[in-house]
């Protein structure tokens, strides 16, 4: 019993598979699964092909060693049509398809947006697998390296992959790959060197081939043919400062010069406020080419730049480039949400405005005029100007020209009149539905202004500050009856223009009304009243005696005259009925002259709209509703029966609401059809008899008024007035996004073929945005948003227009700029001796002047001891590229040739050289 509890305690099974073998054969795996093995030799590449293409990534977890790893799969994905035909399988020890790759120039220096896609450049393959720590973790152990590499060979082997397997090792941020490709008789090994220090014999072309050389011929006693190499220099260009080519941002600080001109007040400014190109990136290519012919050592080099049979230009763009446009909407955003009132901005020069109990008359205003200078004070208009004015926050000599530029009838001489009064309605179709303002309107104007105002004389002070002045001028002409200009006559457009237009319209209305009322005093002041009873009757009577004519029917009654009473006599008639006759009577029926229909705003309407929806539903909201709605029925009813005196219900229904007078057969006595009135005016004690019952013969210019222009003056510039910071800026939002898209749209770029239907697309989020009457800033947010993109793509090629082309333009010109704008590398077309290429080695030898010249100004000695002050076209390359390519055979003379392949990448702080060395693995 002993012997055989020892034997089971010590028993072990050695078929377990260990971890290591677990993760081999995971891979192994993973690998069939996305059937690898099974892949065929592709098409030859054709030039371009690897940014041209999209790249096919997959990825599986797997764990190792209690380190999760990601095996990554990454395949250009190509049309076999489109590309050449592919190698025919000649023999078993075919090349595989990343030693074909590793020959193909056609995408050297490629360069591939993505994570682990800088393999594709390092080694020059369309397809491979990486290994990667999940969390980027580093690997920079050695046994662990060896351990992987094993791991990644052994799969290989066995699941018969040719499909090159690499594994990020050390730091991340190194991007060191090392790796094996098995093939058909061959091994492809895939090495990495990675230092900070550059080895003096490695920065030139000579000691990279002396080393690419050493290592492909170490111990095989074969000199191999001349090496293939393909170079690649990278010269940078950033600093603008120092050149001529800088274009310089429009100049609009135009408030703090000594005038202030109308044209620059009428306009937004457009543009960047720097240069938005930050970078160019200029690549001088020699392809493909044999060691033979180029020279490039520590003592002398042919890879002068002018000489370089390939030249591509590359930009980057500023990340965050500040617009002015996009400024000043950010700015009066921004404003958007102040909730300052008018006296915590201006003290105590504006807190009589905000109180309803001092604006009354004109009189008591100029006793309590506020000490800001106003345009009412400081304009010919003005009754008296004080004799002290404290400034406020933007100073006279300034204000003076804005106030002119909105009211410009305030000069002798205007110098930027409005148009014609009549023509202020949105009637343009490329903003129809946009429900602002007409362009060039006061409304417009006044938001451009305040849109300088806030960016560029104060902010929240200076917008308050104009806002003051422009309320205090808006009372002035209401006291004065002077029309507001840029606004337009007639009732206000509810439907199609902003509120803030809306509430001048209404002003404007009750400026004419007040006009006219004053008028009609002073012209009953200035006529004779003669005694009653001396007056002609052709004043006082009708007659409509005429002797029947033949074709007149003898049952049809003459009418005699009558003479109406001292109290009852017509009054208010504007013209005579062309047919209607009075149906008690037969006296010819007269229009009455009545009051215009009641004006009102978009507040308004919704204010009444609320109040009728709470009065409910039962019959004695119904009464109340009626009695709202008839103050306008029931002054029309007094203005007829004192036109027509001795007129019955049936008459004023015949002419207010013909469809409630149904006409039946036959004649009545005065020769009309007859008829009766509708069910619903029959119904017993309804609204209309109710109030021709209570209507007095009143004509209109006697009545009380529907609309009282006092009242609904005094009604607009309290609003006016009481509007916090925050609100008047929410009221100028909508006309000030659409002058700015106005602004856009005159942009005109053919480079950017796309920009009219982007500007189509932000004009209709903004015709979405200006219909509510309680705005939304999140859409004005988003609007902003997008034309600040606009504005910066805009800015974007003009100052590649001005840097590249100068005041040419042309097709290749503009085809150049339409690639280069997608920031994608872009072939110069005619290389160094192209017009693109002269302007981009002259924007190169003034820097270099520039910077030789801030040189020798910082340095005592003028020129060095051999006085060799030569200077040079082109700075020092911030990137050296070099790939090598031989086929030679390895490990033995007696080898098939393999392909080799070295790239080497030199910059100022690393030098990495990555390199794909193939083996025979049969004729060793």
């Amino acid at each position: 019993m002993d012997n055989s509890e020892i034997e089971d305690f010590y028993h072990h099974d050695f078929t377990t598979a260990s971890e290591w073998e677990v993760f081999i054969a995971r891979l192994e795996e993973i690998i069939h699964e996305w059937k690898i093995p099974n892949n065929k030799i592709g098409p030859y590449l054709k030039s371009g092909d690897f940014i041209k293409h999209t790249w096919i990534e997959a990825f599986e977890k797997l764990n190792f060693a209690d380190v999760e790893f990601l095996l990554k799969h990454y395949k250009l994905n190509i049309n076999d049509e489109e590309s050449s035909a592919g190698p025919t399988e000649e023999c078993e020890d075919a090349r595989s398809q990343c030693q074909q790759d590793a020959l193909d120039p056609l995408n050297d220096f490629a360069v591939l947006a993505g994570e682990h896609m800088e393999i594709a450049r390092y080694y020059g393959i369309r397809e491979f697998l990486v290994l990667v720590p999940a969390k980027q973790s580093s690997i920079t152990d050695e046994t662990r390296i060896k351990i992987l590499l094993s791991s990644l060979n052994i799969a290989a082997i066995n699941s018969n992959c040719e499909v090159p397997l690499l594994v990020q090792v050390q730091e991340p941020w190194q991007r060191f790959y090392l790796g094996v490709s098995i093939g058909k008789g061959s091994t492809a090994n895939f090495e990495m060197v990675h230092v900070k220090k550059i080895p003096p014999h490695c920065k030139h072309l000579t000691g990279l081939l002396s080393l690419f050389k050493q290592r492909i011929g170490a111990g095989s006693g074969f000199r191999p043919d001349p090496v293939m190499v393909s170079i690649r220099f990278t010269y940078l260009l950033k600093d603008w400062t120092n050149s001529s080519w800088t274009q310089e941002p429009p100049d609009f600080d135009f408030m703090q010069g000594e005038t202030l001109g109308v044209a620059e007040l009428g306009k937004l400014p457009f543009g960047a406020t720097f240069d938005p190109v930050g970078e160019l990136h200029l690549f001088t290519t020699w392809p493909q080419m044999s060691e033979n012919v180029v020279v490039d050592s520590e003592g002398f080099t042919d890879l002068e730049p002018q000489l370089a049979p390939e030249w591509t230009v590359q930009v980057k763009m500023v990340s965050s480039s500040a617009c002015l446009l996009g400024d000043y909407l950010t700015d009066f955003l921004y404003l958007c949400k102040n909730q300052k009132t008018l006296v915590d901005l201006l003290g105590d020069a504006a807190s009589y405005v905000s109180s309803e109990d001092q604006v009354l008359s004109s009189a008591f205003n100029a006793l309590t005029e506020s000490r800001i200078p106003t345009i009412s004070t400081v304009v010919g208009k003005a009754v008296t100007k004080k004799s002290k004015n404290i400034d406020g926050p933007i100073a006279e000599e300034v204000l003076l020209p804005i106030l002119y530029f909105l009211f410009p009838d305030a000069e002798d001489n205007p110098k930027a009149p409005y148009s014609d009064v009549n023509s202020y309605g949105v009637e343009d179709d490329q903003w129809r539905g946009i429900k602002t303002c007409a362009v060039n309107s006061l409304v417009w104007r006044l938001s451009i202004v305040a849109a300088h105002c806030a960016h560029n004389l104060g902010g929240a002070s200076a917008l308050a500050h104009l806002w003051h002045e422009f309320v205090q001028e808006i009372r002035f002409r209401w006291e004065k009856s002077i029309p507001i200009p840029g606004v337009g006559s007639g009732f206000p457009d509810s439907v199609r223009t902003c509120l803030l237009h809306q509430k001048l319209q209404m002003m404007n209305c009750c400026i004419e009304r007040k006009k006219a009322r004053e008028e009609c005093i002073l012209k009953s002041q200035s006529m004779d009243i003669d005694d009653p009873d001396t007056e002609s009757e052709e004043e006082f009577f009708e007659c409509t005696s005429e002797e029947p004519t033949d074709e007149e029917e003898p049952s049809v009654k003459t009418v005699q005259k009558t003479k109406h009473s001292l109290w009852n006599r017509p009054a208010g008639r504007l013209a005579k009925h062309p047919s209607l006759r009075l149906v008690k009577t037969g006296e010819a029926l007269y229009l009455p002259v009545t009051q215009d229909p009641v004006p009102k705003t978009e507040d308004q309407l919704e204010e009444d709209a609320q109040v009728m929806m709470q009065l409910g539903t039962d019959q004695h909201a119904s009464e109340m509703r009626a009695r709202l709605m008839s103050a306008s029925l029931l002054s029309d009813m007094e203005s007829f029966k004192a036109a027509n005196p001795g007129a019955v219900l049936e008459d004023f229904i015949r002419w207010y609401s013909p469809r409630d007078w149904i006409e039946e057969e036959g004649l009545d006595e005065w020769g009309q059809t007859n008829g009766h009135l509708s069910p619903r005016m029959m119904i017993p004690n309804n609204p209309w008899s109710r109030a021709w019952s209570s209507a007095q013969p009143v004509p209109a210019h006697r009545q009380k008024r529907l609309f009282d222009d006092t009242r609904e003056a005094e009604k607009v510039i309290h609003y006016l007035v009481s509007q916090r910071l925050g609100q008047v800026a929410q009221l100028l939002l909508p006309s000030l996004t659409h002058a700015a898209l106005y602004t856009l749209s005159l942009q005109e770029q053919e480079a950017l073929p796309n920009l009219p239907d982007v500007t189509q697309s932000i004009l209709n989020k903004l015709q979405f945005a200006t219909k509510p009457i309680h705005q939304k800033l999140q859409l004005y947010e988003e609007i902003t948003f997008d034309i600040e993109g606009v504005e910066a793509l805009v800015a974007q090629v003009n100052s590649l227009q001005h840097k590249l082309g100068g005041n040419t333009d042309s097709k290749e010109l503009t085809s150049f700029l339409v690639q280069l704008m997608r920031g994608k590398e872009v072939i110069v077309p005619g290389g160094s001796t192209g017009y693109i290429g002269t302007r981009i080695t002259t924007m190169f030898r003034e820097a270099q002047k520039a910077v030789h010249i801030l040189t020798m100004s910082n340095s005592n000695n003028e020129m060095d001891v051999s006085g060799d002050n030569k200077q040079k076209t082109f700075p020092e390359p911030v990137c050296k590229e070099f790939i090598l390519r031989a086929v030679t055979p390895r490990p033995s003379p007696t080898s098939t040739p393999q392909p080799q392949r070295l790239y080497a990448c030199l910059k100022r702080e690393y030098i990495r050289m990555a390199g794909l060395f193939s083996e025979d693995t049969i004729f060793i």
